[in-house]
């Protein structure tokens, strides 16, 4: 089943967020049925949701008590749950210290096994931007720059599922610079100040996200990608990196 909507609400940390998720549902069909009962998919995804509806803890702990409650209904082998949405946050500006609201994509996804432990994995992906490192040295210190999509996705158990937040602040560390929703002059000036002085490739994003991600999450077992994006500005084509990184909670 996918492309359905629902809507939660999550607080965290003294955080609350209201979300509206399209979600995509997947379970392995028995051998002795023809076809799924497909509203039970939707049955326990809303009679979860409704019992528990003041308040959820985190969109995983919501995926497994949506999953626990279909195996109930419907015997499966591998149940999956994703959601895709948006996440608000908020942000201060640099120099005036303005308040602005920033909104990242994250897809969540639950997958519940028999006799397996649940594995999440989870994917955020925020804008920053990139300065061309090798143009700024040959042009006299002119050079051409872009907005860049990172994202840092991860893999592992439960409690090892690192906040939102802090995945956020993973990315946006590895820029250039942060971009902004808001900016007053001082702003802009700033952070084109910023970026000229820290001018990076798409590749040297890819790498900061993986190093940053280390060393925030060295404690924890997981297994992480990080994926950038360049929306090349003298180019007609992007420009992309990859990288891959395991952490075993040593």
């Amino acid at each position: 089943m996918k492309n359905l909507k629902t809507f939660i609400i999550t607080e965290k940390g003294g955080f609350r967020h209201h979300i509206i998720p399209t979600v995509e549902m997947t379970i392995d069909l028995p051998a002795k049925f023809k076809g799924i009962h497909m509203s039970r998919l939707v049955e326990s995804m809303t009679e979860v949701i409704s019992d528990e509806f003041s308040v959820q803890h985190s969109i995983e702990d919501i995926q497994i008590h949506i999953l626990e409650a279909l195996q109930k209904k419907h015997a499966f082998q591998r149940g999956e749950i994703k959601f895709d949405f948006e996440f608000g946050y908020t942000s201060k500006t640099p120099v005036s210290n303005k308040r602005t609201w920033e909104v990242c994509d994250i897809s969540a996804t639950t997958i519940m096994e028999n006799s397996c432990s649940n594995v999440h994995d989870v994917s955020v992906k925020v804008t920053g931007n990139t300065v061309c490192p090798h143009c700024l040295a040959n042009n006299g210190g002119l050079t051409h720059m872009q907005r860049a999509i990172g994202i840092l996705r991860v893999v592992g158990s439960t409690d090892q599922i690192p906040s939102y937040g802090s995945m956020i602040e993973v990315i946006e560390n590895s820029f250039s610079s942060k971009t902004y929703s808001l900016l007053k002059l001082e702003d802009e000036v700033h952070v084109t100040k910023q970026m000229h002085e820290n001018p990076l490739f798409v590749e040297d994003v890819c790498r900061n996200v993986l190093q940053h991600a280390n060393d925030a999450y060295e404690d924890r077992q997981l297994e992480m990608y990080a994926g950038v994006r360049s929306l090349e500005s003298i180019h007609k084509h992007d420009v992309i990196a990859e990288g891959r990184i395991v952490t075993n909670g040593m």
